[in-house]
């Protein structure tokens, strides 16, 4: 390689440093390209949506203009085309920078290797969720807010891998004949519930909307639960620990996310 395919090279380099850093050192700027995703906007507006002084945001804008991100027709301010490709990229990025980045002690200390790899390139998707620690002194209950949606749900997508403490109350012991569960677990609390629960696990399984799969494989995820209202989600730590910390979420895209990974792990089970 000859020094003018060198210089080349790190000229290239230093232009994609420099159009990260654009696009990703300055709040403003971030700010700023997602809130013209919707639309062109005049300076008025602009200000007035992300609380900033026009003073503080026309050098911004500037810089954004001259690569060529941002122009101005008029008086309003809209993204290139080729800005429309970056933000339509980015944004998913930062969701999920976001994600992690609200919870990151927890989502470190997680074994998410079961989850495929769509899924985890889908994690923007629990943007809005929150973590639910247990109470020290209920430590084996589920908590209040699980409960709290789980009751007063009509459709019911449960996997785990563990025996929870609901099981009994939702699936077996439910006798309310409208309310539609579709359970999927592993072998191993496949051979639980029979041991535990075999008489009352007949009368249930004999309902028109009780459904109940076993898991083929014995997949590292403690917990997913997706209802018309709410999703949950409790990953094993590192270590393989079920520690009762829950993902809760009540957004369309988060129960979406569940809903298709609990779909995704039935599809790979047989029914009872």
């Amino acid at each position: 390689m000859n020094l003018s395919q060198k210089r080349k090279i790190w000229k290239v380099k230093l232009m994609d440093k420099s159009l990260i850093d654009l696009l990703f050192m300055s709040q403003k700027r971030k700010d700023l390209l997602l809130l013209l995703k919707k639309g062109g906007k005049p300076i008025e507006e602009i200000t007035d949506s992300l609380n900033v002084t026009s003073t503080g945001m026309l050098p911004q804008i500037k810089k954004l203009k001259d690569e060529h991100l941002v122009l101005q027709e008029d008086r309003e301010y809209r993204l290139t085309p080729l800005a429309e490709i970056v933000v339509e990229k980015m944004e998913p990025l930062l969701d999920t920078l976001m994600v992690i980045e609200e919870n990151k002690d927890y989502w470190e200390d997680r074994d998410l290797t079961a989850l495929p790899n769509p899924f985890l390139e889908r994690l923007n998707e629990l943007k809005s969720c929150f973590l639910v620690k247990p109470d020290p002194d209920n430590i084996f209950e589920p908590s209040p807010i699980f409960m709290e949606n789980i009751r007063k749900s009509k459709e019911i997508v449960f996997y785990s891998s563990i025996f929870h403490p609901v099981f009994s109350e939702i699936f077996i012991a439910n006798k309310d004949y409208d309310i539609k569960i579709t359970l999927v677990v592993t072998r191993k609390i496949w051979e639980r519930l029979k041991t535990d629960f075999e008489e009352e696990l007949k009368l249930c399984l004999a309902r028109e909307k009780r459904r109940l799969f076993i898991s083929k494989k014995e997949i590292k995820i403690a917990m997913l639960v997706k209802t018309e209202c709410f999703m949950a989600a409790d990953f094993l730590t590192s270590k393989g620990i079920f520690d009762q910390e829950t993902i809760i979420g009540f957004e369309p895209a988060a129960l979406k996310w569940t809903e298709d990974l609990i779909l995704h792990y039935k599809e790979q089970a047989q029914e009872i």
